[in-house]
Protein backbone atom coordinates (compact mmCIF):
# COMPACT_ATOMS: atom_id res chain seq x y z
CA UNK A 1 0.00 0.00 0.00
CA UNK A 2 1.19 3.48 -0.84
CA UNK A 3 0.89 6.58 1.32
CA UNK A 4 -2.26 8.63 1.98
CA UNK A 5 -4.78 5.99 0.90
CA UNK A 6 -8.46 6.02 1.84
CA UNK A 7 -10.23 2.67 1.94
CA UNK A 8 -13.92 2.98 2.73
CA UNK A 9 -16.23 0.47 4.37
CA UNK A 10 -16.80 -3.03 3.02
CA UNK A 11 -14.00 -2.98 0.47
CA UNK A 12 -12.61 -6.37 -0.56
CA UNK A 13 -8.98 -6.24 -1.60
CA UNK A 14 -6.70 -9.06 -2.66
CA UNK A 15 -9.01 -12.05 -2.73
CA UNK A 16 -8.01 -14.73 -5.24
CA UNK A 17 -8.72 -14.06 -8.88
CA UNK A 18 -12.10 -15.25 -10.10
CA UNK A 19 -10.35 -17.24 -12.73
CA UNK A 20 -11.61 -20.82 -12.86
CA UNK A 21 -8.37 -22.51 -13.91
CA UNK A 22 -6.39 -20.77 -11.16
CA UNK A 23 -8.94 -20.36 -8.36
CA UNK A 24 -7.56 -21.29 -4.96
CA UNK A 25 -3.98 -21.66 -6.20
CA UNK A 26 -1.26 -19.46 -4.73
CA UNK A 27 -0.02 -17.33 -7.61
CA UNK A 28 2.27 -15.01 -5.58
CA UNK A 29 0.57 -12.03 -7.22
CA UNK A 30 -1.25 -9.44 -5.18
CA UNK A 31 -2.74 -5.94 -5.30
CA UNK A 32 -0.63 -2.79 -5.37
CA UNK A 33 -2.35 0.44 -4.44
CA UNK A 34 -0.21 3.49 -5.12
CA UNK A 35 -0.13 6.83 -3.26
CA UNK A 36 -3.21 9.05 -2.81
CA UNK A 37 -5.76 6.48 -3.99
CA UNK A 38 -9.38 6.60 -2.78
CA UNK A 39 -11.64 3.53 -2.65
CA UNK A 40 -14.93 4.99 -1.40
CA UNK A 41 -16.73 1.83 -0.27
CA UNK A 42 -17.88 -1.63 -1.37
CA UNK A 43 -15.07 -1.66 -3.93
CA UNK A 44 -13.68 -5.08 -4.93
CA UNK A 45 -10.11 -5.42 -6.18
CA UNK A 46 -9.01 -8.99 -6.92
CA UNK A 47 -5.41 -10.18 -6.70
CA UNK A 48 -3.59 -10.97 -9.91
CA UNK A 49 -3.20 -14.37 -11.48
CA UNK A 50 -0.45 -13.53 -14.02
CA UNK A 51 0.70 -10.13 -12.71
CA UNK A 52 -0.13 -7.82 -9.81
CA UNK A 53 -3.37 -5.89 -9.97
CA UNK A 54 -2.42 -2.19 -9.77
CA UNK A 55 -4.41 0.91 -8.82
CA UNK A 56 -2.41 3.92 -10.05
CA UNK A 57 -1.44 7.00 -8.11
CA UNK A 58 -4.24 9.45 -7.24
CA UNK A 59 -6.96 7.30 -8.79
CA UNK A 60 -10.49 7.50 -7.40
CA UNK A 61 -12.76 4.44 -7.30
CA UNK A 62 -16.40 5.01 -6.38
CA UNK A 63 -18.83 2.72 -4.61
CA UNK A 64 -19.26 -0.86 -5.79
CA UNK A 65 -16.63 -0.68 -8.52
CA UNK A 66 -15.27 -4.10 -9.47
CA UNK A 67 -11.64 -4.46 -10.52
CA UNK A 68 -10.93 -8.03 -11.65
CA UNK A 69 -7.62 -9.88 -11.51
CA UNK A 70 -4.57 -8.56 -13.36
CA UNK A 71 -6.11 -5.14 -14.06
CA UNK A 72 -3.80 -2.14 -14.24
CA UNK A 73 -5.32 1.30 -13.70
CA UNK A 74 -3.13 4.26 -14.58
CA UNK A 75 -2.62 7.37 -12.51
CA UNK A 76 -5.37 9.88 -11.76
CA UNK A 77 -8.13 7.79 -13.31
CA UNK A 78 -11.73 7.88 -12.12
CA UNK A 79 -13.70 4.65 -11.93
CA UNK A 80 -17.32 5.53 -11.17
CA UNK A 81 -19.89 3.58 -9.18
CA UNK A 82 -20.78 0.08 -10.37
CA UNK A 83 -18.13 -0.04 -13.10
CA UNK A 84 -17.02 -3.58 -13.95
CA UNK A 85 -13.49 -4.06 -15.28
CA UNK A 86 -12.89 -7.61 -16.54
CA UNK A 87 -9.63 -9.46 -15.97
CA UNK A 88 -6.40 -8.20 -17.55
CA UNK A 89 -7.90 -4.80 -18.50
CA UNK A 90 -5.37 -1.96 -18.86
CA UNK A 91 -6.73 1.52 -18.11
CA UNK A 92 -4.48 4.42 -19.13
CA UNK A 93 -3.70 7.57 -17.18
CA UNK A 94 -6.35 10.28 -16.58
CA UNK A 95 -9.23 8.06 -17.78
CA UNK A 96 -12.81 8.72 -16.64
CA UNK A 97 -15.16 5.71 -16.73
CA UNK A 98 -18.84 6.54 -16.13
CA UNK A 99 -21.30 4.82 -13.81
CA UNK A 100 -22.21 1.24 -14.63
CA UNK A 101 -19.84 0.87 -17.59
CA UNK A 102 -18.64 -2.66 -18.38
CA UNK A 103 -15.25 -3.42 -19.92
CA UNK A 104 -14.58 -6.81 -21.52
CA UNK A 105 -11.53 -8.73 -20.25
CA UNK A 106 -8.15 -7.96 -21.86
CA UNK A 107 -9.29 -4.59 -23.21
CA UNK A 108 -7.03 -1.55 -23.26
CA UNK A 109 -8.46 1.90 -22.49
CA UNK A 110 -6.37 4.76 -23.91
CA UNK A 111 -5.16 7.57 -21.64
CA UNK A 112 -7.30 10.73 -21.33
CA UNK A 113 -10.37 8.91 -22.67
CA UNK A 114 -13.87 9.15 -21.27
CA UNK A 115 -16.30 6.23 -21.17
CA UNK A 116 -19.95 7.24 -20.83
CA UNK A 117 -22.36 5.97 -18.21
CA UNK A 118 -23.65 2.46 -18.98
CA UNK A 119 -21.26 1.98 -21.89
CA UNK A 120 -20.25 -1.56 -22.83
CA UNK A 121 -16.70 -1.94 -24.15
CA UNK A 122 -16.84 -5.20 -26.07
CA UNK A 123 -14.05 -7.60 -27.01
CA UNK A 124 -13.46 -6.02 -30.42
CA UNK A 125 -13.81 -2.36 -29.40
CA UNK A 126 -10.90 0.03 -29.71
CA UNK A 127 -10.73 2.79 -27.10
CA UNK A 128 -8.22 5.34 -28.36
CA UNK A 129 -6.56 7.95 -26.15
CA UNK A 130 -8.33 11.28 -25.74
CA UNK A 131 -11.67 10.17 -27.17
CA UNK A 132 -15.18 9.83 -25.75
CA UNK A 133 -17.12 6.58 -26.07
CA UNK A 134 -20.74 5.77 -25.27
CA UNK A 135 -23.39 3.16 -25.99
CA UNK A 136 -23.89 -0.58 -26.14
CA UNK A 137 -21.79 -1.58 -27.93
CA UNK A 138 -19.52 1.43 -27.50
CA UNK A 139 -19.03 3.95 -30.27
CA UNK A 140 -16.62 6.85 -30.48
CA UNK A 141 -18.66 10.03 -30.19
CA UNK A 142 -15.97 12.70 -30.08
CA UNK A 143 -12.78 14.05 -28.59
CA UNK A 144 -12.44 14.47 -24.83
CA UNK A 145 -11.41 18.10 -25.29
CA UNK A 146 -12.15 19.09 -21.70
CA UNK A 147 -9.94 16.30 -20.35
CA UNK A 148 -7.18 17.07 -22.85
CA UNK A 149 -7.27 20.80 -22.09
CA UNK A 150 -7.40 20.21 -18.32
CA UNK A 151 -4.25 18.09 -18.56
CA UNK A 152 -2.49 20.31 -21.13
CA UNK A 153 -2.42 17.64 -23.85
CA UNK A 154 -2.05 19.32 -27.24
CA UNK A 155 -2.65 17.85 -30.70
CA UNK A 156 0.92 16.61 -31.19
CA UNK A 157 0.96 14.89 -27.78
CA UNK A 158 -2.40 13.26 -28.53
CA UNK A 159 -1.08 12.06 -31.89
CA UNK A 160 1.97 10.58 -30.14
CA UNK A 161 -0.23 8.83 -27.56
CA UNK A 162 -2.48 7.47 -30.30
CA UNK A 163 0.48 6.14 -32.31
CA UNK A 164 1.92 4.46 -29.20
CA UNK A 165 -1.49 2.97 -28.40
CA UNK A 166 -1.88 1.63 -31.96
CA UNK A 167 1.64 0.15 -31.94
CA UNK A 168 1.08 -1.53 -28.55
CA UNK A 169 -2.18 -3.09 -29.79
CA UNK A 170 -0.50 -4.34 -32.99
CA UNK A 171 1.82 -6.57 -30.95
Amino acid sequence: LGDNIYIGPNCTIGFPAEYKAEFGKDTNYTVKIEDNVVLTGNVTVDAGSRRDTVIGESSFLMKAAYVAHDVIIGKQSIISAHVCLGGHVAVGDFVNIGMGAIVHPRQKIGSYSMIGMGTVITKKAKVLPGRIYAGNPSKEIGVNQIGLDRNKVDGSKLEQLTNEFENDNAN
